[in-house]
């Protein structure tokens, strides 16, 4: 048996013995690695070694060396019974923190077109104040679902789908276990061929994972903003808790009065203006805080989605490691339907 392995300081990432070698693989910087123990059959070892002449930094090495195979396979083919183990991601990567509400609220500053009545037309404080009282449910409060639902939409796309929505970038949970997963698969395959000199041919699929995002978390999202809204209407304060943002200024002007016995005459009278400016961005941190308040669920939702997903790829998993087992002549590993517990078929 031979053993390949790589200098990663030499390592110039240029990928070419990766193409050439089943044994080599890319990490994330474009640096390669070994597949597992990087065992190399006697019968591999002179295209290995092509490889190795080929590398232009010089970080590849082959050398022989002695392994006891049948220790080795024994402990390989335990190795591959074993349940498969998920460490969940701190909640504080996808909850919605109260922290993220001011990062929220002035992501949607400007999505509120409103009047701002500066035009000073009325006679009295009462009527200025009930006429932006009026414009401030028209054209500011009503549109409170539609900026809860901006909110919503920014939240899932940069903190919950992080964990909960698969998408092959770096960083992603689900993408993450699909890497480890692949990278176990071809380590496995890897030894096992070394080992016992078997060839699998194994189609191109066999290396992937069909388990994504579950039905639950499709059902969930695609649901969810009617409970939502019905959530956050509840914690959205009413409108007349908020007519403080509501202002009021008044001035002194010359006015023309006429009256029905001669002519007009100039006064100069109190008028008054009502505008809202002043209050809108403290009417998005309200939207954004009933959002917040309404968005407690996720830490439940996340744990139920990622419980589905962890089950269904471990079946996925499973059905490759028998599948292996059985084309080497051992029994697989099946779960069982009542305890959840890993048996012997």
């Amino acid at each position: 048996m031979y053993k390949l392995k790589v200098n990663r300081d030499a390592c110039i990432a240029c990928g070419m013995c990766a193409l050439e070698c089943s044994v080599l693989q890319e990490d994330a910087e474009g640096k390669v690695e070994v597949v597992g123990e990087g065992i190399v059959a006697d019968s591999d070892a002179d295209k290995i070694r092509g490889v190795v002449e080929l590398c232009p930094s010089k970080a590849l090495t082959l050398a022989e060396e002695y392994v006891n195979v049948g220790a080795k396979l024994a402990e390989l083919k335990e190795k591959m019974r074993q349940p498969l183990t998920f460490t969940m991601p701190p909640d504080e990567e996808y909850k919605f923190r109260f922290e993220d509400m001011e990062e929220y609220a002035a992501a949607i500053q400007g999505s509120l077109s409103i009047s701002n009545e500066y035009e000073y037309d009325y006679d009295s404080h009462e009527s200025a104040k009930s006429a932006g009282e009026r414009a401030f449910r028209e054209e500011m409060y009503s549109q409170f679902p539609a900026l809860a639902q901006q909110i919503i939409a920014m939240y899932e796309q940069r903190r919950l789908n992080k964990v909960a929505r698969y998408a092959e970038v770096e960083g992603n949970y689900k993408y993450g276990v699909h890497q480890r997963l692949i990278k176990d698969l071809r380590s496995f395959v890897n030894e096992l061929e070394s080992y016992t000199g078997k060839n699998f041919s194994l189609s191109s699929d066999f290396f992937s994972f069909r388990t994504k995002d579950t039905e639950y978390i499709n059902d969930r999202q695609d649901h969810s903003n009617e409970w939502l809204s019905e959530r956050i209407s509840n914690n959205m304060k009413p409108a007349s808790e908020l007519y403080s943002f509501v202002r009021v200024d008044r001035t002194r002007e010359t006015v023309r009065v006429s009256h029905w016995f001669g002519d007009d005459t100039w006064e100069e009278k109190t008028k008054y203006a009502y505008y809202l400016s002043d209050g809108v961005s403290r009417f998005y941190n309200s939207v954004a805080r009933a959002v917040w308040k309404s968005a407690k669920y996720t830490k439940k939702f996340c744990e139920r989605e990622l419980d589905r997903f962890h089950k269904e790829i471990e079946q996925e998993w499973f059905d490759k490691i028998n599948y292996l087992l059985h084309e080497i002549g051992e029994d697989g590993v099946k779960k069982h339907s009542i305890t959840g517990n890993f048996i012997f078929e």
